[in-house]
């Protein structure tokens, strides 16, 4: 008997002599039978997270994952998609950059790092964060930029 399997657009014809057949019944597969091993691609957003089964048409319905693992299982549209949302490498959030806020965290980090350097007694340090406070103490005066 002659089969022919045509699996990734190869043709493959098999020969089987009359044992074989017995090993081909209707309930097995004839690439089973041969222990041949073939791989069905599956068309791109079709397939499934192996964790929690969510789909790329979940995510483009819902515009959220089911899981950390879709995103591994999902990667080539992920990417794309997100490339396309969100260009540049910096993640912009919801608000926009409070420079006022940015100021003052920054002095409030100086003050703590100008006591620790008090505290040791690295005066050099210390000078350099004192110039640093008068700057950013000037800035939200309003006096300095």
């Amino acid at each position: 008997m002659y089969f022919t399997l045509v699996a990734g657009g190869k043709a493959e014809t098999y020969a089987c002599c009359q044992g074989c057949p017995s090993l081909l019944s209707d309930a097995i597969l004839p690439s089973l039978a041969l222990g041949l091993k073939l791989t069905v691609p599956t068309p791109v957003g079709r397939g499934k997270c192996p964790t929690c089964g969510f789909r790329w048409a979940d995510f483009d319905r819902l515009h959220r994952f089911g899981c950390p693992t879709c995103y591994e299982a999902h990667a080539p549209q992920a990417l794309a998609t997100i490339a396309r949302i969100q260009p540049g490498l910096e993640h912009h959030g919801r608000r926009p950059f409070d420079a006022e806020a940015d100021r003052e965290a920054r002095l409030s980090k100086a003050r703590d790092l100008l006591k620790a350097a008090l505290k040791t007694e690295d005066y050099e340090t210390a000078a350099a964060l004192r110039d640093q406070i008068a700057t950013l103490e000037g800035g939200l005066s309003g006096t300095q930029p």
